[in-house]
């Protein structure tokens, strides 16, 4: 029992006020980013988690606001890391390009010689 009152019992519960702040964060942060398609509908969700977890809150059930903060966190997180890949993609495949071209006009130059 000592143990127990010693501080080894259940950890309490996170604040989900800044849950929904970390959410709000992170959701800010993929806004920025641009995304479009799959990367766009995971902001999408994220924000509609975000709505919920305020909706939760407001209703003073805070273990679910903090459920969903966390959801629309990681799905804000997921949009934001998938938009940066679609846009170094982007910027591989336009360099790859280019590059193609480059070779081209120094292989027509070469055999104009």
């Amino acid at each position: 029992m000592l143990l127990i009152a010693a501080g080894f019992s259940a950890p309490a519960a996170a604040d989900p006020a800044s849950a929904i702040a970390e959410a709000e964060q992170a959701v800010a942060a993929a806004e920025q980013a641009e995304p479009r398609g799959p990367a766009g509908e995971a902001l999408d969700t994220a924000r509609r988690q975000l709505q919920q977890a305020r909706e939760a809150l407001e209703k003073r059930r805070k273990r679910d606001a903090e459920l969903y903060a966390e959801a629309a966190a990681a799905n804000a997180d997921l949009a934001r890391t998938q938009a940066r890949l679609d846009a170094a993609r982007a910027e591989v495949e336009s360099r790859a390009a280019r590059n193609a071209d480059l070779r081209r006009r120094l292989l027509v130059n070469q055999e104009g010689r």
